[in-house]
């Protein structure tokens, strides 16, 4: 769906055209875009973003659209496989050796601080590749759409109705509409989490035969 029709879909539900609440619809449709980003973290938005690694430099600026991280891998230049980081805690991060990197040759260590993401040791000839969760592409123009609209846009819609209720101080309202976007949420986490589990069922390996 249009953001269009998303928005006419919402004043339908809530029986409400006028023209006050056609001004605050902007801010509205912000406020459901956060906490759906908030609340979300689906295969749907993930995203992958790489980084060319410098040496001297341990902190490098996050994709603005940065939602999370799901995996973070570090991959020589020239090859196609690396090996996963590992997260730690700023504090943590700060109790490693900086002198030469001694010690931590065998391992490379990130945190994320400030929009930025740090990398330790400082290496070269290395790419990051970012696995992450992608906040919604926010809607803005009548025709925008994201991967949202189009697969469960009851949760824009929703969320709007939302939102108009407790503008409108009705509270019998809101909380039909509160539960009906919570759950529109939970629905899009329950199909994400079947489809990345879906298949035979695990078997596990011991010593060359699969159980």
């Amino acid at each position: 769906m249009k953001y269009k029709d998303i928005v006419d879909a919402a004043k339908a539900y809530t029986d409400r055209y006028d023209e006050e609440l056609g001004d605050h619809m902007a801010a509205f449709t912000r406020v459901v875009e956060a906490k759906i980003n908030n609340a979300l973290r689906t295969g749907d938005q993930s995203c992958r973003a790489r980084i060319y690694l410098r040496r001297g430099e341990e902190y490098y600026t996050l994709p603005c659209d940065w939602g999370g991280a799901r995996d973070v891998e570090l991959i020589p230049d020239g090859q196609q496989h690396g090996k996963t980081l590992v997260y730690l805690a700023p504090e943590q991060m700060n109790a490693l050796p900086r002198e030469n990197n001694s010690g931590n040759r065998g391992h490379h260590y990130y945190t994320i601080i400030a929009g930025q993401i740090q990398v330790a040791p400082d290496t070269d000839n290395q790419i990051l590749e970012i696995v992450y969760y992608q906040r919604l592409p926010e809607l803005i123009k009548d025709t925008d759409t994201n991967w949202l609209t189009e697969k469960n846009p009851d949760a824009y819609i929703f969320g709007l109705c939302t939102e108009i209720s407790a503008f409108a101080k009705d509270d019998a309202s809101f909380a039909t509409y509160s539960d009906r976007f919570m759950s529109s949420l939970m629905d899009i986490t329950m199909e994400d989490q079947i489809s990345r589990w879906s298949g035979p069922a695990l078997r596990a390996q011991v010593e060359g035969m699969v159980v």
